[in-house]
């Protein structure tokens, strides 16, 4: 495959990445919440669920834990305007480069378009998008000319001098997330964009909008199965040869700002505004996303660092995380699943509370066989939904009942056999206030704070605004 024709993997290798799921809720929205113009998802992940119905004129706001999942969302739920890169030099770029960009934009948008984009003439969007194209051809052209080792190279390649481990069995080698070429690639364009953010060169918006190209490159081209949690270790994959290639992001212009958050999900609940729908779509299993993600959460923090030497120093583990850079969430173990969940659906401002459940391999039937799953689960979340005090009434619906008016499409059938949606009408519930959202501890502790935090948006003399609460700070920040 081309490096230059690959389509844009919108996360699809994120765990429980909910895209082919979209147009069943949609549909089940308007059949059983035909009112409903504002959602949240405080379990957000790829943002997936809330740059589908910001498309479509809904209000969102958006909450993870891990900081990548932030990034995303304040480049395609917090753009609404073209970026101009004033303090960036833009040298002239080649014809074959605005092409290439061009025409991975359209396959892009052929592919998405219908999910994401408001716009989908190509060249209108293209034109749209100011300067980025040219930000990005820069960027490539540094990236690609790069020679020196950095971060990348060091800590989280073979080559480099800082990436041995050592493993809790016993066995030993070097990390290997990259090619040699890929990780220089990526050390030449993480420190560009640190260099440009620390000079003031970048504003808030635009240092967001080249971390998401980077980002979802990188899991593109990372020598990994799917998660962060490790790597080919002999080898690298079909897909870790190819070059690295900074592509435009489908962004939209369209639509409400959003609410964001980095945050715990029951703390960004209880302090959301009020939403016509709560979507929640909670880890059913024992993977900690935030060490299973941890090299995305690195890239997203990478120019925001202010002891980043210290920080790598300490990277531990055969996956190379720095162990004070963590979340441990209560959802991710089966005997606090339920009562966190409770605690969670209980401080939410919201009129309907719908939860996405899969019935495959989860905290009630991990090691059971896939085609013949258990019940335990789908009748905890079912006692959980017929509590009183939390709603006036619910439903269960599986995921083949709404597709039932679709055309079957091959493939989709078997997928959507384990899924389940719960919908539960909420009993009101009295906030006076929302409480403030504290930071993360981790994004404390490493000065992060400042620029990962909660943004409630606001409209002030016709500017889109919003206002980033962290750590007992307010930070205007103009879009």
């Amino acid at each position: 495959m081309s490096n230059h024709l690959r389509s844009g993997s919108l996360m699809e290798k994120y765990l429980g990445n909910k895209a082919t799921l979209l147009p069943l809720l949609e549909r089940f929205f308007v059949e059983q919440i035909p009112e409903a113009k504002s959602i949240s998802d405080v379990f957000a992940g790829t943002n997936n669920v809330s740059r589908y119905f910001r498309a479509r004129g809904w209000q969102t706001a958006t909450c993870d834990v891990n900081r990548f999942s932030y990034v995303l969302a304040q480049a395609y739920l917090c753009t609404s305007s073209s970026p101009h890169f004033f303090g960036v030099r833009l040298p002239k770029m080649e014809s074959l480069r605005s092409r290439q960009l061009q025409t991975e934009l359209e396959r892009n948008v052929a592919r998405y378009g219908a999910l994401y984009a408001a716009e989908t003439d190509i060249k209108m969007l293209y034109r749209s998008m100011g300067n980025l194209p040219f930000v990005l051809s820069a960027l490539q052209d540094l990236g690609e000319n790069n020679t020196k080792p950095g971060i990348i190279y060091e800590h989280f390649s073979q080559w480099g001098a800082h990436s041995s481990f050592i493993s809790k069995r016993g066995t030993s080698g070097k990390r290997n997330y990259f090619s040699l070429k890929n990780a220089l690639f990526l050390d030449g364009v993480l420190n560009c964009i640190r260099e440009w953010w620390c000079e003031g060169r970048l504003e808030r918006n635009e240092v967001f909008l080249l971390l998401a190209s980077v980002l979802e490159e990188t899991v593109i081209t990372a020598n990994v199965n799917g998660t962060f949690h490790d790597f080919n270790r002999d080898r690298l994959w079909p897909n870790a040869e190819q070059n690295f290639q900074l592509r435009l992001p489908l962004i939209s212009f369209n639509g409400p700002i959003a609410e964001t958050a980095n945050a715990d999900a029951i703390a960004a609940a209880a302090s959301f505004a009020h939403h016509d729908i709560c979507y929640l779509d909670p880890p059913y299993n024992f993977r900690q996303y935030s060490a299973y993600y941890h090299l995305l959460n690195f890239i997203a923090a990478y120019p925001f660092f202010s002891e980043i030497e210290t920080y790598v120093t300490g990277l531990a583990h055969v996956r190379g995380q720095h162990p004070e850079d963590d979340f441990t969430s209560d959802f991710c173990f089966r005997d606090r699943f339920i009562s966190s969940l409770h605690k969670l659906m209980s401080s939410v401002d919201a009129d309907h509370v719908v939860v996405s459940y899969y019935g495959g391999r989860n905290h009630w039937n991990h090691w059971a066989n896939v085609e013949n799953p258990t019940d335990e689960g789908l009748h905890q979340l079912k006692e959980l939904f017929e509590d009183r005090s939390l709603f006036k009434g619910c439903e269960i619906i599986p995921a083949l009942e709404i597709r039932k008016n679709y055309q079957s499409r091959v493939g989709e059938q078997k997928s959507l056999v384990n899924e389940y949606l719960f919908h539960g009408i909420r009993q009101k519930i009295l906030r006076k206030t929302a409480p403030s959202l504290p930071s993360l501890a981790a994004n404390e502790r490493w000065g992060l704070a400042p620029h990962f935090g909660h943004i409630r948006p606001s409209k002030q003399n016709g500017v889109n605004q919003g206002v980033v609460t962290s750590g007992g700070l307010r930070h205007v920040v103009v879009e």
